[in-house]
């Protein structure tokens, strides 16, 4: 039987406007959480676990002001965290996408600029 509670997506972005511009697209689906530094990706992720909420997806920027989304990542996954899809302006080393990928870090990586259809359609696939 399938619930009728929409799924949870927490959107971690320091650029302002891709940060509302994920959440307004991700909105017509899922709960949002928003934050815009890694140190509160941490800290935000932390908390709503330490409750028992759930969180199915974490949209990661890979280069926050604060620190890097692979730290992110690797420190949430440590906490047993949640499906991670990274992404980045900048061109990511093959060998740091494939460590990430390969150890299960992140579920995907994705490059930017990312049409707003690309990112429901990336939640489907990895929430499902």
């Amino acid at each position: 039987m399938k619930s009728d509670k929409k799924k949870v997506v927490m959107v971690c972005e320091d650029e302002r406007e891709l940060l509302e511009l994920y959440s307004k697209v991700l909105e017509l689906r899922y709960d949002v959480i928003r934050v815009c530094t890694g140190y509160d990706c941490i800290n935000k992720y932390l908390e709503l676990k330490t409750k028992g909420a759930n969180i199915d997806l974490l949209f990661l920027d890979y280069k926050l002001g604060d620190m890097l989304g692979d730290a992110v990542a690797k420190k949430i996954k440590e906490l047993n965290g949640i499906k991670i899809i990274l992404l980045s302006a900048y061109n990511l080393d093959e060998p740091i996408k494939k460590d990430l990928i390969e150890n299960r870090v992140i579920e995907k990586f994705l490059q930017k600029p990312i049409k707003m259809r690309q990112i429901i359609q990336e939640a489907i696939e990895v929430i499902c």
